[in-house]
């Protein structure tokens, strides 16, 4: 007898033991979605260090579409100014940023941040400063003006001094 209650102890089930009910937390609870955004949304940072992200936000509807769109349309135009000017200095981080490439970046960006007013659906980010998952479009264009300002400063800071130290065919034949 004795034998029996220590060994249904040791397997865990006691001689009156039912199903026990679960918790919410066990395998055998149904699963629950976390729909909250996570640490991989895609914000202005991933936007400047060029980082893969995942489109999520936690949006409310819109009740003006049409002032909506424009705010939309303001909130990304504002980013212009800066990303671009980070954008067309060298990775290295040193120096100013190239005028004209700034320039130029800033005219493009301008140019694809006009596709970005969903519509005056939803806000293109939320409070936080997720981008909203119908802002994936948005977010590629600009992205794209950003990313061929960063090579152009790269390959033109990069480019320029090692040029000036090669010696010509002509000087290295003598």
């Amino acid at each position: 007898m004795i034998t029996a209650v220590f060994l249904s102890l040791l397997l865990g089930a006691g001689p009156n033991d039912g199903p026990a009910a679960s918790s919410p937390q066990s395998l055998e609870a149904a699963p629950v979605a976390d729909e909250s955004p996570t640490a991989w949304s895609c914000t202005a940072d991933t936007l400047r260090a060029g980082k893969e992200c995942v489109f999520e936000a936690e949006l409310t509807p819109s009740d003006s579409n049409k002032e909506q769109a424009a705010s939309n349309i303001r909130t990304i135009q504002e980013m212009g100014r800066t990303l671009c000017a980070e954008a067309a200095r060298a990775r290295s981080g040193e120096g100013k940023p190239d005028r004209t490439l700034a320039a130029s970046c800033e005219k493009k960006y301008a140019s694809a941040a006009e596709r970005c007013g969903l519509e005056g659906t939803v806000p293109i980010v939320d409070a936080k400063g997720r981008f909203a998952p119908a802002a994936r479009a948005c977010y590629r264009a600009i992205s794209g003006v950003l990313q061929e300002t960063q090579m152009a400063a790269t390959v033109g800071k990069s480019a320029t001094p090692s040029l000036k130290s090669q010696p010509s065919r002509d000087s290295a034949s003598l």
